[in-house]
């Protein structure tokens, strides 16, 4: 049986995470719904197919020769399943007692769907390119069986990523095995519930304080002197943890990443910089992107209120009181910035200074310190990430540019809203 990982309209509500990547690839817990698919399904890596938008289909095609919004590669029955769906042996057993022509509907959203080959063949027509409510109508309507599944297993907006992070950390990390710290490394809480991976550097007074929840991390990391980390908490392979750095419960910290001084409830997705003194607090990172010294992001609001953030252009009030912003794939902070509680900040920007609205993609915003804002061409951001990538050892793919090329030309008109400077930056 094919397994079909499909978008869908609540794809656009993790802007701008989800410019550059499909919502599966987003990371949840230790894990992306994706891999996490494919472990609880027990599918292989090259078995799985992908329905998305044509643009980010086309990247997965170019970029990891994976299947991607070709439906008549579907010769078998296959098993559809939400991107966003945050999978577990529970609802692994409920799809595998689900019979043919069976959809599993959550929220009013297809959270999964079973039809034998040649129904599956225009399911998976009716999935490409993120759909709304009609698609979800039609499948309905070729189903033979409507199965309830639990409210919360299908996720719709970041902060639920944000708020479900740790306990979804200290979940995963209950199914992970690894070595146990070396001797002369202070554990608080039980030994058992802190993990090192092979060749890892944990450096002198440092302390891993598992009292109130367990503690990953993974090959070759290095965490140096003076650092405090506290579980629920993942620190991924190959990254570095700066000294007197305090990773606080929450921190999901994906490959790759440099990380320093205060980090709490956050998500750094790959291949990202907060190396230095400041503070991120309940925020989602996206990859290559760099928090220059001090950067400082709020996550609580003077009044202690709910925080309201924009979702595909309408204020939507978000239900906590604890809630950073986004940061954008390639984007860029400055010395001393600081972003304000549920901001985002688009792909491939640059911020100077406070920044109290939503930032698009490809923009230098420096509003607060008397900068005018501009808009960043293609060409230069590409030759940007170029040097940025190369530092760490990977070479950016044609593919690659096309996909940056691509939300520029997306992003035009939000950019335009603001009416940036454009051609070669001038101080006003």
């Amino acid at each position: 049986m094919k397994v079909v990982l499909f978008e869908d309209e609540a794809t656009y509500n993790f802007d701008p995470l989800t410019l550059t990547r499909g919502a599966f690839d987003l990371r949840l817990g230790v894990f992306s719904f994706s891999d996490r698919a494919r472990r609880v399904l027990r599918a292989s890596k090259d078995s799985v197919h992908y329905l998305a938008r044509d643009y980010i289909a086309a990247h997965i095609r170019a970029r990891d020769g994976k299947t991607a919004n070709q439906p008549d590669k579907i010769d078998e029955e296959a098993l559809f399943v939400n991107g966003l769906l945050l999978l577990d042996s529970g609802l692994a057993k409920l799809i595998s007692k689900a019979k043919p022509g069976a959809v599993g509907v959550c929220k009013d959203r297809v959270a999964f769907a079973k039809f034998g080959q040649a129904p599956s063949v225009e399911v998976a027509r009716l999935l490409m390119n993120a759909p709304g409510n009609e698609a979800v109508d039609s499948i309905l309507s070729m189903s033979l069986e409507k199965i309830s599944v639990d409210s919360n297993a299908l996720i719709t907006n970041y902060w639920e990523i944000i708020g479900r992070n740790a306990h979804q950390i200290a979940s995963d990390l209950g199914g992970l095995k690894g070595r146990r710290p070396r001797s002369g490394v202070k554990v608080l809480g039980k030994a058992s519930s802190v993990t090192v991976g092979s060749e890892c550097e944990i450096g002198p007074n440092v302390v891993l304080d598992a009292g109130q929840g367990p503690i990953y991390i993974g090959d070759k990391t290095v965490v140096h002197p003076f650092t405090s980390i506290q579980g629920p908490a993942y620190v991924g392979p190959n990254t570095i943890i700066q000294p007197n750095s305090v990773i606080r419960e929450g921190s999901n910290i994906g490959e790759v990443c440099r990380i320093g001084g205060e980090v709490e409830e956050t998500v750094f997705q790959a291949y990202s910089n907060k190396p230095h003194a400041g503070f991120a607090g309940h925020m989602y990172v996206g990859e290559w992107v760099n928090l220059g010294a001090l950067f400082t992001n709020s996550d609580l609001k003077n009044t202690y209120g709910t925080i309201s953030v924009m979702v595909k252009g309408k204020k939507v009030d978000s239900g906590t009181t604890k809630l950073g912003g986004m940061v954008g794939d390639h984007s860029k902070a400055s010395i001393g910035s600081l972003l304000y509680t549920g901001k985002r900040v688009g792909v491939s920007s640059q911020i100077h200074g406070a920044v109290e609205e939503d930032v698009p993609s490809f923009l230098f915003y420096g509003k607060t310190v008397g900068y005018p804002n501009w808009e960043i061409m293609p060409d230069p951001a590409i030759r940007t990430a170029k040097r940025v990538m190369a530092r760490r050892g990977v070479e950016m793919t044609s593919a690659d540019e096309k996909l940056l090329k691509q939300v520029f030309d997306m992003t035009q008109p939000e950019r335009d809203s603001l009416n940036p400077g454009k051609g070669p930056f001038q101080f006003s």
